[in-house]
């Protein structure tokens, strides 16, 4: 295990069992004023996204780092079970520092972007107005990766996972409440395709396969929320995704249709955080 991927290991653990304290330390401080969830049946939200994406793959020494910015939107119901669909769009001029086959250093920017889309199933468990809702759901992650310059392709990466994760509302002061999300993502499958061609129209497109369990993620966040008269609602969610996936199986370049050259997506892991602001309704 890699000292990076220790430590995030060891800050997922960290700031849940701390989060999980203080959910609880919450509802005993609160249980006799709070009678009711803080959550609509119905909720609508739509919002920015501002993050800073960091992709490595370690064994080759290739990274790729920069600020996203983007939109989300999601619908949730809520009436002992619960129900969200959301989609996440992200995207920005990013730092690919990486280097040829021959060993030559290349520094370029990256013109990429990742849309996400989520659909989730649980059920609703309340005390005292507090809200701890366990689920699991789908998950679709397509993120296109651009290289600029010289001998630069186009790559398009998909991922398939399951979430498995928890969720919590609580009351915080006045019209304010708070709660912590964590979930366990488990890969389902995924493919690279690599645009060769974009380097010389003789290449193909050779696409590889990611498999069923091959890797994993990890999702953590808090969520503050402050709530009007008008049934709207305020949303600032810090957050921090993690993913960690295997090698991949072994594609075939051709060239003019001979094959030329075994390609396979190395291991990586990519870190996401930033800071969702949403306005619900």
């Amino acid at each position: 295990m890699t000292k990076r991927k220790r430590k995030i290991k060891e800050f997922f653990g960290k700031s849940l069992l701390i989060s999980i304290c203080l959910w609880f330390s919450s509802a005993a401080a609160f249980g006799q004023e709070a009678t009711t969830p803080f959550v609509p049946i119905h909720a609508i939200e739509i919002g920015l996204n501002l993050s800073y994406f960091d992709y490595e793959e370690q064994d080759f020494d290739v990274k790729w780092d920069g600020f996203m910015y983007g939109l989300i939107g999601s619908y949730t119901y809520h009436n002992e079970i619960m129900f969200r669909t959301s989609l996440e769009y992200i995207r920005g001029d990013i730092n690919y520092d990486g280097a040829t086959q021959g060993g030559t250093p290349v520094k370029e920017d990256a013109d990429d972007s990742v849309l996400e889309w989520r659909g989730l199933l649980g059920y609703d468990f309340s005390f005292n107005g507090h809200l701890t809702t366990p689920f699991f759901g789908i998950g679709y992650r397509y993120w296109n990766d651009d290289i600029e310059g010289s001998y630069a392709y186009e790559r398009e990466v998909e991922y398939w996972y399951s979430p498995i994760g928890i969720e919590t509302v609580s009351p915080l002061s006045g019209p304010w409440t708070w709660g912590i999300a964590a979930e366990y993502d488990f890969f389902l499958g995924g493919t690279v395709k690599s645009h060769w061609s974009d380097v010389f129209p003789g290449f193909n497109n050779p696409e590889v396969d990611q498999n069923w369990g091959d890797g994993y993620g990890l999702k953590f966040s808090l969520r503050f929320k402050r709530a009007f008269a008008n049934s709207s609602a305020l949303s600032i969610e810090p957050y921090i995704n993690y993913w960690d996936i295997d090698e991949s199986d072994i594609g075939t370049l051709t060239l003019y249709g001979i094959p030329v050259a075994h390609l396979i997506e190395p291991d990586n892991e990519t870190l996401t955080y930033g800071i969702r602001i949403g306005w619900q309704f």
